[in-house]
């Protein structure tokens, strides 16, 4: 006996579509830095994305089938300043993400940017999290596409980060989109009917 998806519109919940600098794409002439991190100072060292100002990497996502259509999305990302954060407390990293987004049967749109830029909280290896950026999920329905660049400019004084070297240069953790769920899944393969 098949398994029918009731939605659950009353009580939506939400979940987290995720990006992980893994999945990431790079053209080669910006890309991030793979660097060491040694959070506190000891134990294992990891590799983590050090952003400069100008590095950029892509990426593209596919809605699940839980979304509710036309349902709002929310972009952030989680970072750290690694042991900078003494040295970069209240200085602001200028994270921007490019985005295009479009259903199934729909055109993609031209661009349009989401700016994350965000204020070092002044920890060394605190895990820093953007405000969320809210963008519209008119017309969206489940399985829409998302192409995205992902990047770190400064266009004025949205990033006053004063380390220069890509040591010293904050680490892009993952990017995020909050979206509303009101079911498991589709109750058809294209479609939420």
């Amino acid at each position: 006996m098949p398994i029918i998806v009731q939605p659950n519109v009353a009580n939506p919940v939400w979940d987290d579509l995720r990006i992980v600098p893994g999945a990431f794409e790079f053209i080669g002439s910006s890309d991030p830095t793979i660097v060491d991190w040694q959070p506190a100072g000891s134990g294992t060292t990891f590799k983590v994305y050090a952003f400069q100002k100008t590095n950029e990497a892509f990426a593209s996502c596919q809605m699940p089938h839980s979304y509710i259509d036309g349902s709002d999305l929310y972009f952030h990302l989680h970072w750290t300043p690694k042991d900078r954060g003494t040295e970069e407390s209240g200085n602001y990293v200028g994270w921007k993400v490019d985005y295009s987004i479009a259903s199934i049967g729909s055109a993609f749109g031209a661009s349009a940017t989401a700016d994350l830029s965000d204020v070092c909280t002044g920890t060394d290896d605190l895990h820093e999290l953007t405000s969320s950026v809210q963008v519209s999920g008119a017309g969206l329905t489940i399985s829409h596409m998302i192409i995205l660049r992902i990047y770190r400019t400064d266009t004025g004084t949205d990033d006053t980060w004063v380390g220069t070297t890509t040591a010293q240069s904050p680490v892009l953790l993952e990017f995020d989109i909050h979206y509303q769920i009101d079911s498991m899944g589709s109750n058809s393969e294209l479609s939420k009917e």
